[in-house]
């Protein structure tokens, strides 16, 4: 089944490719300091290695039913215990071996922007109630609005999430060593050696404090053997600023916004050497910054409550900034 792409283009100069294979971004171009336009996400070349589980590490896709990892495959709601459909482990991430991101989404509307919509039954891999998505995408300026809703059947679990890689510096960057990111986060929550949340948030020291920013380089690899791979609790409540990149070369720089509790920073470490997009997708070469739920949150009794009820929609409202140092001296 051939993918369906469309063209999101702003006079900023940015451009966003979209497909309904995961309702997913495809590839971002955007402009350096000095005006030179260059894919900034990680892309692949065709639609057989996008279809390929194995080649494609959930580029840019929508994350769902629930976003980053569930202990056990199980969680308990309202007295009632459901397993979930494992693959990691003995753990469910990203929703599942078949999850939102391996799904072929709906076109509803193009009119102002693009907008995806998928239907996940009741039981679909192992979640309660039937949960009906939608993804909106629009390009104003230089902001990628993202606005990801729910709606159920039946009360179940709900994290959303966007899974885009981003290496700033183009398809010539091999790595994020020179990549400068900043965490709007005095916490983050710990985990066990699977990445499982096994206690309450804790503070962000060291390599983990990002909030006056760090660079990658200094820290993925050593401190840092598998880079980062952990959920931050972002600092305030409501729409606000999750974190910010930066790339000193180009003077590109992306600020990720969302009402989100939290949000996982990845840098890769598990990429899997696949081609695309005249480069290399090797460990480090690029990272992602989603904002979500908690992870394994339906388990932790301390973390904001993702169950999502009917009458009660579940709402994320996502923002990617693209921007450069040369705007902010202007």
């Amino acid at each position: 089944m051939p993918l369906r792409r469309f063209t999101l283009r702003s006079a900023a100069g940015i451009e966003v490719e979209l497909v309904d294979l995961g309702a997913a971004v495809e590839v971002i171009r955007a402009p350096d300091r000095d005006g030179a336009v260059d894919d900034i996400t990680l892309r692949l070349d065709d639609d057989e290695a996008r279809v390929d589980h194995h080649r494609n590490p959930h580029l840019g896709i929508t994350v769902g039913r629930f976003a980053n990892r569930i202990g056990g495959a199980r969680f308990e709601l309202d007295g009632v215990v459901h397993e979930l459909v494992a693959n990691e482990g003995d753990n469910l991430l990203h929703g599942g071996a078949d999850g939102f991101g391996r799904r072929w989404w709906e076109v509803v509307d193009t009119d102002d922007g693009v907008t995806f919509s998928l239907v996940s039954p009741d039981g679909d891999m192992g979640f309660p109630g039937t949960l009906t998505a939608t993804v909106h995408y629009r390009l104003v300026d230089t902001t990628l609005h993202v606005d990801i809703s729910a709606t159920t059947d039946a009360p179940t679990v709900c994290s959303l999430s966007n899974h885009t890689y981003w290496n700033l510096g183009g398809p010539t960057e091999t790595t994020i060593d020179d990549h400068v990111v900043t965490l709007d986060a005095s916490t983050l929550v710990p985990v066990d050696a699977d990445l499982i949340p096994n206690g309450e948030p804790v503070a962000a020291e060291g390599p983990f404090d990002l909030r006056a920013g760090g660079v990658l380089g200094g820290r993925i690899g050593f401190p840092l053997p598998a880079g980062y791979d952990h959920c931050f609790m972002v600092d305030g409540a409501g729409f606000r600023r999750h974190a910010r990149i930066d790339h000193p070369t180009t003077g590109r720089r992306v600020e990720v916004w969302s009402d989100q509790p939290a949000c996982q920073f990845y840098t890769g470490a598990f990429l899997p050497g696949t081609e695309g997009g005249g480069r290399t997708h090797d460990a480090f070469a690029a990272l992602a910054l989603e904002p979500q739920h908690v992870a394994d949150a339906p388990n932790l009794p301390w973390a904001p409550s993702p169950v999502v009820r009917p009458g009660e929609p579940y709402r994320h409202h996502l923002e990617f900034r693209l921007t450069t140092d040369a705007s902010e001296a202007s």
